[in-house]
């Protein structure tokens, strides 16, 4: 069993090296550096016109208040996507619905245990 496990000591560790900046500060107010203005190379990707223009619309739902997203087409506003789905903002209602029957049918057994 000894000659499957050999531990043997390490060396000890050394003294911490100062602790660097990120990035060289400037004072407050102080115009950020010039950046070059993008050419042809710099573009990150290129669809060649493949992808409709769209943009991103954010709503927050009355009932749930949660947030949906919705990508329309920037041309027609047609709705492209939206997150969540129709059927998981019904299903997130129906579950708030369930929620506060529940919460009510509580609070009225707790309130008819509480006259007693």
């Amino acid at each position: 069993m000894s000659d499957l496990l050999h531990v043997t000591p390490v060396p000890p560790v050394g003294g911490l090296a100062p602790v660097l900046p990120v990035r060289p500060e400037r004072p407050a107010g102080a115009p950020a550096e010039h950046r070059p203005a993008p050419d042809d190379n710099s573009v990150a990707a290129r669809t060649a016109g493949n992808l409709r223009a769209a943009y991103a619309q954010f709503i927050v739902n009355a009932d749930t208040h949660e947030v949906i997203i919705r990508v329309k087409d920037a041309n027609t506003d047609e709705i492209l996507s939206e997150f969540p789905s129709k059927d998981m903002q019904a299903m997130m209602r129906a579950m708030k619905d369930y929620a506060d029957t529940l919460a009510r049918h509580r609070a009225a057994m707790h309130s008819t245990d509480a006259a007693l």
